[in-house]
């Protein structure tokens, strides 16, 4: 689900070559030398309660795990008394676009995540790193890469090239594509929009079961995001593996947990992003948390405030909740899914709301923590994960208390260990303060000077200059390893009859996990360095150019270094635009750079622009 996502280019977080050395987190961990022995500890191994155990960590292994461990010599002892031990957490429907998702992800015990759409180039990075033995540090990664829709649908709106399909003739083929980009499953789009007010295209009920037919023959699983009852129905009928949500809808059919179970499919029910979409964030008792809040940075706080534009309504949300019931009568696998990084939900803290969600709904704690262990291990077969076993993955999590009676009990962490790496929770901490204290400073400091129209640059000198701040520079993904390019120049003749105006010429060439050229405007007296423009409502300017689609991003220091974005489309005439920070989900405070200009899509352009201000 990525409705109003402002999260599309969240992987650019070295964008524009210009972040600083400690904007990501690299205080993970040190390997051990020797043993680490829990004991005395409760055990949850992801299927049952053990009331008392030692579990032994040898490399990236459990070695043992039992009664009577012989402790080996000169291993780490943690006495386990009143705490449980548990297999790191699976948030199992989320959308990477940074590995350092999955790092911040590990703070909070999630140490596996299944991914619903990313890009593939990410995607291929990340799974490299592991292979190579340099992924310890992040959250292990299950993806679809790219996902099945069609031009006009769901999943096409944020600039990103994805393959498209037109005919159920086309299954085999894009199911192909997928697994030789190294996609672990199949994710398929079927949704009109029409359960939160908008209009998409959206694939056949054919296309549909060509999809899940392909997928089947080549030995892979198909998850479909299904808006409705009956789509989700149809889905199941024609044999889908996984329903990503539950549907968003008010409704109601008496025998769909029957359909579900009979069909063997599992179901990721996605609350948190279906309470946000039903008009309900209470997030506050989230980000208060004494157990979570010192880990949460200001971007993790803007997000979990942040709602979507439109409501499904409460009973929506309450059809949910129903509808769960009815899978759990008829024991059909339940998976914990967040839908991270949608408005609402942040990655690590999410899954802990989503885990009381579930027990709210009617689920038990030892239920929602094998929803969040073993049953998604299962489902998406993930080997040597999921459970406490000897020859497992040391993905272990450490809490206080009893979460098998007491689900809240997940968020009081005292360790996490990834392939028997300890996670370095303190310097995460330490980060988080840090980055909290310069955005409260920012945003109490006055804005900076600048004129009654706000006029940010009107391009009619003889240099590009700007009336404050530290200026344009120009943009482009060569510090991420890409090869696109552009220039900026003056030319003459402007929007409205000015005489000048802001040239950008370029080219978007593929082959760099992230694609982009253009120029940015950092307002403030350095490059990035933050102002409050929140007496301002938002940025405007005129535009002409080659006939595509552009993007608008602003980046601040609330949201980290994670951009937000609009997609605008520009043609050979003048044509104003406008954006209030509001669209972004931003008051104009902590604002660091606007990047205008091409994204992702190769080929040459010409972008011009004018009149830039504030309004």
């Amino acid at each position: 689900m990525k409705i109003r996502k402002f999260f599309v280019f969240s992987a650019i977080l070295i964008l524009f070559g210009i972040l600083s050395a400690g904007s990501s987190h690299r205080a993970i961990q040190n390997r051990p030398s020797a043993a680490v022995v829990i004991r005395d500890v409760r055990i949850f191994d992801g299927d049952r309660i053990i009331p008392s155990g030692t579990v032994v960590i040898e490399g990236e292994k459990i070695a043992a795990l039992g009664q009577g461990i012989m402790v080996p010599p000169e291993a780490t002892v943690i006495d386990g008394h009143g705490k449980t031990l548990l297999p790191g957490l699976t948030d199992a429907h989320v959308h990477v676009w940074s590995p350092d998702q999955l790092k911040q992800a590990l703070v909070f015990g999630v140490t596996t995540v299944v991914d619903m759409f990313m890009s593939v180039n990410v995607m291929q990075s990340i799974k490299k790193a592991r292979a190579e033995g340099k992924a310890s540090d992040q959250a292990f990664l299950v993806s679809s890469g790219s996902l099945a829709t069609v031009a006009g649908g769901h999943g096409t709106q944020f600039g990103v090239a994805i393959p498209l399909i037109s005919s159920p003739d086309q299954a085999r083929e894009f199911v192909a594509g997928r697994i030789a980009e190294g996609s672990d499953f199949i994710k398929i789009i079927h949704d009109d929009g029409s359960t939160y007010h908008m209009k998409w295209n959206t694939l056949t009920d054919a296309e549909v079961a060509a999809l899940i037919d392909a997928a089947h023959k080549n030995g892979k699983k198909a998850v479909i995001h299904a808006a409705t009852l009956k789509n989700c129905e149809d889905a199941l009928r024609a044999g889908v593996d996984g329903l990503a949500h539950l549907y968003f809808e008010d409704a109601f059919d008496p025998d769909f947990g029957k359909l579900a179970a009979r069909q063997k499919a599992f179901v990721i029910p996605t609350l948190s992003i279906l309470r946000t979409m039903s008009g309900t964030v209470d997030t506050e008792s989230l980000i208060a948390d004494p157990d979570l809040s010192p880990f949460l940075k200001p971007a993790d706080k803007q997000g979990l405030q942040t709602g979507v534009q439109f409501t499904t309504g409460k009973s929506a949300y309450a059809s949910a909740e129903r509808a769960l019931r009815q899978l759990k009568a008829a024991g059909v696998p339940i998976l914990a899914g967040t839908d991270t990084p949608n408005p609402s939900t942040a990655f690590g803290p999410s899954l802990h709301r989503e885990l009381a969600l579930l027990v709210a709904a009617g689920l038990t704690p030892v239920e929602v923590l094998r929803a969040a262990t073993s049953v998604p291990a299962d489902m998406f077969h993930i080997a040597g994960r999921g459970r406490i076993r000897q020859g497992f993955a040391a993905d272990l999590l450490l809490v206080e208390g009893d979460p098998t009676s007491d689900i809240m009990m997940t968020r009081k962490i005292v360790e996490v260990w990834k392939d028997g790496v300890r996670v370095d929770r303190k310097a995460y901490a330490a980060e988080a303060s840090v980055e909290r204290e310069k955005a409260a400073q920012t945003s109490s400091a006055p804005p900076p000077e600048y004129g009654e129209s706000g006029m940010i640059s009107d391009f009619e000198g003889d240099r590009i200059a700007s009336a404050f701040g530290a200026g344009w520079v120009i943009s482009t993904d060569t510090i991420y390893g890409g090869k696109s390019q552009a220039v900026m120049q003056l030319v003459k003749g402007g929007a409205a009859g000015s005489q000048g105006a802001l040239q950008i010429t370029g080219e978007i060439v593929a082959g760099a996990a992230f694609r982009w050229a253009g120029a940015m405007f950092s307002p403030g007296k350095t490059v990035m360095a933050p102002v409050n423009l929140s007496s301002k409502k938002g940025i405007g300017f005129w535009a002409k150019g080659d006939v595509r689609t552009y993007s608008m991003l602003i980046f601040s220091q609330g949201r980290g270094f994670i951009p937000a974005t609009k997609i605008f489309s520009a043609g050979p005439e003048w044509k104003e635009y406008f954006f209030p920070f509001a669209d972004f989900q931003l008051d104009g405070g902590g604002l660091m750079a606007v990047f205008i200009g091409a994204y992702d899509e190769p080929g040459k352009f010409t972008l011009t622009i004018d009149n830039v201000r504030l309004k």
